[in-house]
Formats: C-alpha cells, structure tokens, sequence
C-alpha cells in the first residue's frame, strides 16, 4: 500500500478489513469508505488497485442507475480534461454533469470495473 496517497491508507486498510472472508468490495463500500475524503480520479484508481493487488474483487453496483450516471459521467470528464488540460477533481465533474460527487465517484469507479 505504499503507492497510495496517505489519505487512503486508512481507507484502504477499512475495506481490507471489512471484506476479508468475503473478498469482494462494492463500490457503495468503497464510496462509503471514502466518506469525505477528497479525491481524484487517480487516487480512485489508486485505490482499487491496491484493493485488487490484495487479493479483493471490486463489484459494481446493481441496477441502471451506475449505467446511466456512467454514459453522463465519462464524456463530461473526457471533455474537462481536455478544456482543463488536466484530469478534473470529482467537484468539476459533478458540477459539469448536475450529478451528486458521491455518483460521479460510483460512475467512474463503475467504468475503471468495466474497463477490466
């Protein structure tokens, strides 16, 4: 866990925990765990690697609603980032898309799962 952002170990190490018989972590927990912490789209991915490097399977939520924040979510960030020129923090893109930060957080953790 020594590539994490020492804001997440605490997290990380919450998760790790909480999942150790069952060895899979939603996305709900993983937000959950996060709680109020700032982060960015690379500390997300940060996070759920090391998550998966310690032997746990991240999961999506169930339901349309991952997907349809997704299909809003992921063009937004890809046009930030190039307005920006820089990854933009979950606050832009949830102001961009009129979705909440704990559904911007859920949608680009849903999209990182998919993309496996």
């Amino acid at each position: 866990m020594s590539a994490l952002p020492p804001k997440l170990v605490a997290v990380a190490e919450k998760l790790l925990a909480s999942s150790a018989e069952s060895k899979t972590i939603s996305l709900d927990a993983m937000g959950g765990a996060i709680d109020l912490v700032p982060v960015s789209t690379e500390d997300v991915d940060a996070l759920m690697s090391a998550l998966e490097a310690a032997g746990r399977r991240i999961v999506g939520p169930e339901g349309a609603r991952g997907a349809g924040n997704l299909r809003r979510v992921l063009p937004a960030a890809r046009a930030l980032t190039a307005k920006l020129g820089r990854s933009p923090t979950l606050a832009e893109i949830a102001a961009e898309t009129g979705i909440g930060a704990d559904d911007v957080r859920h949608a680009l953790a849903l999209g990182r799962v998919m993309g496996r």
